[in-house]
């Protein structure tokens, strides 16, 4: 899995979609007045940003992201006192600050190889001080697509597929697998937090709706475009991939295709 600079999240993360999704994940976490927030895998800030405007009364919020260009990204659209971004991966969290009250982890899970996902959940629990939470969601996990939405994704393949070979390309079909496709069940989610010491413990799925531009914008991703194509040329992969979906909305009149997201979190 790549980080490519100008294929950040934040094309993604700008769109209302997320930040709707990112907005449910703010309000689960249920901030203290004066608490510390850690936001890890921060990306571009949008989630830090959601919890200062909406969560003023929270104290210090810090940003932990091991992509550079995304930080530097976050470090331009926050200036706030309150904030300070860290560079480093969920995996060494507890190395990277000291105790919070809160630990958000929005759309990071499904980045991280699932042998070692308890790993980090636990970092969060030793992480947190005594009554704090831990909360995170993921568009990669079983039961995320609507049987219904099956043939979207099928005929998106084969467009894109269509894109690529018109171009002298192809996917890459025999690969390893993407991590984001190492997917887990809401229960086994649950199951990280019991394991890791949380109590009330707690998933919910939710399901919205994305449009053409919500699909557009997750094809300037690096991640979700070679985890998508396999290919490493991430200009040819994400043009292939956009085009793709328009040629899908188009041939099957589709205006929104809805998807579940899942939250999950626990209290320490």
């Amino acid at each position: 899995m790549s980080f490519v600079h100008g294929y950040e999240f934040d094309a993604m993360s700008r769109r209302p979609l997320y930040g709707d999704v990112t907005q449910r994940l703010v309000d689960i976490c249920e901030a203290p007045a004066g608490g510390v927030v850690a936001d890890v895998g921060c990306g571009s800030g949008l989630a830090t940003e959601l919890f200062l405007a909406r969560a003023a009364h929270v104290g210090p919020v810090i940003g932990i992201d091991p992509s550079e260009h995304e930080l530097a990204i976050a470090r331009t659209r926050l200036r706030d006192p309150k904030v300070r971004f860290v560079r480093g991966r969920a995996q060494d969290v507890e190395s990277l600050t000291g105790p919070v009250d809160v630990a958000v982890l929005s759309n990071v899970m499904h980045q991280i190889p699932a042998a070692e996902r308890g790993a980090v959940v636990e970092g969060c629990h030793r992480l947190l001080a005594p009554g704090g939470r831990c909360a995170l969601n993921t568009l990669f996990y079983e039961g995320a697509v609507l049987p219904e939405t099956r043939p979207f994704y099928a005929h998106w393949l084969r467009a894109t597929r269509e894109v690529l070979r018109a171009a002298g390309s192809d996917l890459v079909v025999t690969r390893t697998r993407p991590v984001a496709m190492q997917t887990l069940t809401p229960q086994q989610h649950e199951e990280l937090f019991a394991a890791a010491g949380f109590s009330r413990v707690k998933s919910e799925e939710a399901v919205y709706a994305w449009t053409l531009q919500d699909w557009e914008a997750l094809c300037r991703y690096s991640v979700f475009i070679e985890g998508a194509t396999g290919i490493d040329d991430p200009a040819l992969g994400s043009a292939a991939l956009a085009e793709g979906v328009r040629i899908t909305f188009e041939r099957l009149e589709l205006t929104e295709v809805p998807r579940r997201w899942l939250f999950a979190w626990g209290d320490k």
